[in-house]
């Protein structure tokens, strides 16, 4: 790396969170939201109930302003390179914790060689935070979850909430997570599954509460793109 390099992403990394939260503040502020699933998201906060919080990597950016109403700690996992490192630095804007690397190859149960993620998650989760992921990320395909969502709530007991959001007018960008970048002043929602609860704990129990959550994050976010008149964006 040359020292310009270096210069360069310095700048970046002191700028480019700072800039993105201004305006994902500009935007959360003037949006008309409407709300579908509110009452889940009051009871976990009232109840300060460990929940995983599970949207796919495309609705990543609106997420964040939801993250400052929590009263118990959350941690959202981010890919540990220089995007993930803006994305962390932006999410600490708004108050969010951040556990850095990849539940993807999760595979075995705690205590047998999971990985540092999975641990921390599962430590996180039984002392009543609140773990944020996307399934999809940070690789895809999009909208097709990985099993580490999954094996948390299965290794944990803990449910997975789907969470989604979607603007009227909004740019869909061309990269692979179809990542949406909404405007101001507009009108929007945000959608919120019922919580979804796994059933047994062995690796056929993972792969079934896999495909639960793909579904269920499929289903509000294909909500919430009609609520307000979009194209839904299809899985990969």
């Amino acid at each position: 790396m040359t020292a310009l390099d270096t210069l360069g992403w310095r700048i970046a990394g002191a700028v480019v969170p700072r800039l993105g939260a201004a305006y994902i503040r500009l935007v959360f502020r003037t949006v008309r939201w409407e709300w579908v699933g509110r009452d889940v998201v009051d009871d976990v906060l009232e109840g300060r109930k460990p929940i995983v919080a599970a949207f796919w990597h495309g609705r990543l950016l609106m997420m964040a302003p939801v993250m400052a109403e929590s009263v118990q700690p959350l941690h959202v996992v981010i890919s540990n390179n220089r995007d993930g490192e803006l994305i962390a630095r932006l999410i600490a804007r708004f108050g969010g914790l951040t556990l850095r690397g990849s539940t993807r190859d999760a595979r075995k149960r705690k205590g047998k060689g999971g990985d540092a993620v999975a641990r921390t998650g599962i430590e996180r989760l039984e002392a009543g935070d609140l773990i944020g992921i996307t399934p999809d990320g940070p690789r895809g395909p999009r909208m097709r979850a990985q099993a580490g969502a999954a094996a948390l709530s299965v290794w944990t007991g803990v449910p997975v909430v789907p969470f989604a959001w979607a603007t009227r007018r909004a740019r869909v960008l061309s990269s692979w997570d179809r990542f949406l970048l909404p405007w101001p002043f507009d009108r929007g929602v945000y959608v919120v599954g019922e919580p979804i609860l796994p059933d047994g704990d062995d690796d056929d129990a993972v792969e079934a509460h896999r495909q639960a959550i793909e579904a269920g994050l499929n289903a509000v976010t294909r909500l919430a793109d009609e609520r307000v008149g979009r194209v839904p964006v299809e899985p990969a």
